[in-house]
């Protein structure tokens, strides 16, 4: 078999960029992927969350490139300033497009696989000019645009849910090996341990609403373990005066796997692979989607139909209230950690999509 090259398009969230950077470095550590494999390369913008990854990656992948591109991004409000940014990007976006062209012909890129987000777009366009094969993944509930106009050029498209895209492969999220448990016994601690994860974007009203919450005596004998972000140093000092708190600026995913482990209860925004990955680890999940993001909250209501887990609306008059007596209510609460095969959980999504991409 010749060995193909292939390019690598998403956006820019923790999400989306995690998930795609398994899927690189699954492909590099199994031999059976690696071999028929020649050149890979990231699309995304300069200076951006991608970049930063790629160059961590490129320190043991050789064959991985970057290739900076422009792109637009579709604003939906109707100000003159979001009118004449959006006629501007359009511009950049056919820029993008000619971008996209030259560097799939220079790469000799064979197949695209896009999993979300506009910079995807012109190397999706690009790909369905040169007659490339393109592959797709919507990890949500409710398919965004780019993925709904990419699904459509498409040979093979893959949903993290079942009746998302028509004709399209459930397989579930991409989650990393890097979560794989390094112990196998169960190490839960005799006290209720909750795991907040709401990461830096639009998330600091929420570690107050949580500060205000933890003054209730009645959760004295839980402990939170807060993963602030990188852009929410400063919320330490929410938290200086709770001995039952531990704060963290980050935690990569080769150190979350203890906590997904020996946390009860996780309070948590929407995004798919965080709910994918906690529910792996059986926790029982507080959701708090982004409010004025559609897909947060289908996904948040799929898991409220589906498990046992609840949904609190941070527009809510009575948000911290609401926050307070659902946790008061979890105080004791132990899960029951099972006996799932983690391990293929984490590779189906990844074995799928990449036969897909190098055989299909």
């Amino acid at each position: 078999m010749t060995k193909i090259n292939i390019a690598w398009s998403w956006w820019w969230t923790w999400g989306h960029v995690f998930p795609i950077k398994s899927l690189i470095q699954y492909l590099q550590n199994h031999e059976e992927f690696k071999k028929d494999v020649d050149t890979m390369v990231w699309f995304w913008k300069k200076w951006s969350l991608e970049e930063e990854n790629y160059e961590q990656l490129k320190k043991n992948i050789t064959n991985l490139y970057f290739c900076p591109i422009f792109s637009w991004k579709r604003r939906r409000e109707k100000s003159f300033s979001a009118i004449c940014k959006n006629l501007w990007d359009l511009v950049l976006f056919s820029y993008g497009i000619l971008q996209s062209l030259f560097a799939l012909k220079k790469y000799h890129i064979d197949v695209v696989f896009c999993k979300w987000g506009y910079v995807a777009l012109p190397v999706v366009f690009a790909a369905k000019v040169l007659w490339k094969k393109i592959v797709v993944h919507e990890s949500d509930v409710h398919p965004w645009l780019v993925n709904r106009i990419a699904s459509k050029y498409a040979k093979k498209t893959f949903t993290g849910f079942d009746n998302v895209i028509k004709d399209a492969e459930t397989v579930g999220q991409i989650l990393s090996d890097d979560l794989l448990p390094e112990v196998k016994e169960n190490q839960q601690s005799k006290e209720t341990k909750v795991l907040v994860m709401w990461g830096s974007q639009w998330s600091k009203n929420l570690y107050e609403a949580l500060a205000e919450a933890l003054k209730n005596k009645e959760l004295e004998n839980m402990h939170f373990d807060i993963v602030l972000g990188k852009l929410n140093k400063e919320t330490w000092k929410l938290f200086n005066s709770f001995s039952n708190v531990t704060c963290h600026d980050f935690l990569s995913q080769k150190e979350m796997w203890e906590y997904y482990l020996t946390s009860d209860i996780a309070i948590t925004r929407a995004g798919t692979t965080s709910l994918a990955e906690q529910n792996l680890f059986d926790l029982k999940l507080i959701m708090i989607p982004i409010p004025w993001t559609h897909d947060q909250k289908d996904n948040a209501k799929w898991y409220v139909k589906n498990f046992d887990w609840i949904l609190i609306d941070q527009d809510d008059s009575k948000f911290v209230e609401n926050l307070q007596n659902t946790l008061i209510s979890l105080k004791d609460y132990k899960k029951s950690l099972s006996s799932k095969d983690r391990e293929k959980e984490i590779s189906i999504a990844k074995e799928k999509i990449l036969n897909a991409i190098i055989y299909y």
